[in-house]
């Protein structure tokens, strides 16, 4: 039996309707916005539209959103303002005072539902975006437990994984878990060979053309912390001599200097390659890849650990309202089900990127599921000779020119929007974005009876 608070002031034949329908009501009063109770997983908010005249409204809609919980606007007839008015701050739907017994059932009935998925997707309290690892898996969860077992020690931790899992994060978490001191991170891949002894050790003034000063190598900068290598499998053979034995003396000499100097640091690096097989195929030092393994976290790709998705999600949104200034308080239930059934081969970095083009293009307080599409498999390039000048005209012959013909009419549209609203329990503001109109045009269209 779906629960539904109403304010005690609300018009009396929205409680009758309640009643009648079979819903337990309770008294939600406006001014005591600090009382709401979230002890039920159905337990969802009818809000007249004379509450976004209130001034707790703001404060209000904050507390719903850190409960992750939905609410429903009512309003007296489906006016075109107070209808756009509820979904632009957030209503998971709208009903109105003339609606029919039906459509008030079967909207309350999927807010219950969505309610229930949304609660168990998110949990009753928002997230940190400062969480370094962020995730309910048992993998995410054991590798924390290895992190705060290694992190009070000097041992080299070789992380491992696909390209975007979040290497980096992890490596900034085993910082955390450490001793303290500074966290120095370099891209091996990114520093021209020639100069990455230099970058790595320090340079002596004069030790090459170009080099006007004396300056600190990253292995000084990071002395007494973290030096964090990322990409390692991508360094020169010519350089992992030197490497291994900074490892094993701690000890190191400047590009051009002449006397060594010696660190205490904690030395983690990450790969994306087999390095045991570059090792079979004399591409990287067996001795190097022992001593930088002396522990090896795996982090799994982001496929395989879906339930990790939406903490990550709404974290990424977090991080992206501050970004962009936009005010997004979360993420459609539904769009979290279709990223957990995307495959993302870019991992956790594909997820932050698309949830930063959705927040950079789109408005309002919730990500919308119809907003986001999932990307088409890249096939791998392969180079092709150039098109002969008949096989250019067969393909001319082929794609049909952009036509206003191929662009649905306002009668195409109003036949497919009755359509989806019954395929989706009369959800107008997820209709409207599926057609791409404005809620008013909806609302003008159903009291024309033209959805009837």
């Amino acid at each position: 039996m779906a629960t539904v608070l109403h304010p005690e002031d609300f018009a009396c034949d929205a409680e009758t309707r309640l009643k009648r329908l079979g819903t337990v009501c309770r008294a939600f009063p406006i001014q005591h916005v600090a009382d709401l109770s979230h002890d039920s997983a159905e337990l969802v908010y009818l809000l007249p539209d004379e509450i976004m005249a209130a001034g707790s409204w703001a404060k209000l809609r904050v507390r719903l959103a850190q409960a992750n919980r939905l609410f429903i606007g009512c309003v007296q007839t489906a006016s075109t303002r107070g209808v756009v008015r509820f979904l632009r701050d957030g209503a998971y739907n709208v009903l109105a005072l003339d609606d029919t017994d039906e459509r008030w059932q079967a909207v309350i009935a999927s807010a219950v539902e969505n309610q229930k998925l949304w609660l168990q997707l998110y949990g009753g309290k928002p997230l940190s975006a400062n969480d370094v690892l962020t995730g309910r898996s048992e993998a995410v969860r054991e590798m924390r437990q290895r992190i705060d077992r290694v992190g009070p020690t000097d041992v080299c931790v070789l992380i491992q994984g696909e390209s975007g899992v979040g290497k980096e994060r992890v490596a900034a978490a085993l910082h955390k878990a450490g001793r303290g001191g500074h966290y120095v991170a370099l891209n091996c891949a990114a520093i021209p060979k020639d100069l990455l002894e230099a970058e790595l050790f320090g340079v002596e003034k004069g030790a090459y053309t170009g080099a006007l000063k004396a300056r600190a190598g990253l292995v000084e900068q990071a002395d007494g912390g973290t030096l964090f290598l990322d990409e390692v499998g991508e360094m020169e053979l010519s350089l992992q001599p030197k490497l291994l034995r900074f490892i094993e003396t701690r000890r190191a000499r400047r590009v051009g200097g002449e006397r060594e100097y010696s660190v205490r640091l904690r030395l983690v690096s990450a790969t994306n390659r087999h390095l045991e097989t570059d090792v079979a195929r004399g591409r990287f030092r067996a001795d190097l890849y022992y001593r930088l393994a002396e522990l090896v976290l795996e982090v799994p790709p982001l496929r395989t650990r879906p339930e990790d998705i939406p903490e990550l999600a709404l974290a990424f949104l977090h991080q992206a309202n501050e970004r962009f200034g936009k005010n997004f308080e979360t993420l459609e239930p539904g769009l979290i089900g279709r990223f957990q059934q995307y495959a993302w081969p870019g991992n956790v970095r594909e997820l932050k990127s698309a949830i930063d083009r959705l927040a950079l293009m789109f408005d309002g307080p919730m990500l919308r599921a119809s907003w986001w599409e999932a990307p088409v498999a890249v096939e791998p390039f392969a180079p092709q000779t150039a098109p002969t000048g008949d096989a250019v005209s067969r393909a001319a012959t082929t794609v049909p020119p952009a036509s206003a013909e191929l662009l649905p009419n306002a009668r195409q549209k109003i036949a497919l929007a009755k359509k989806l609203l019954a395929e989706n329990g009369n959800d107008y503001s997820l209709v409207c974005a599926q057609l791409g109109v404005n809620p008013s045009t909806l609302y003008r269209w159903r009291k024309a009876g033209k959805l009837d």
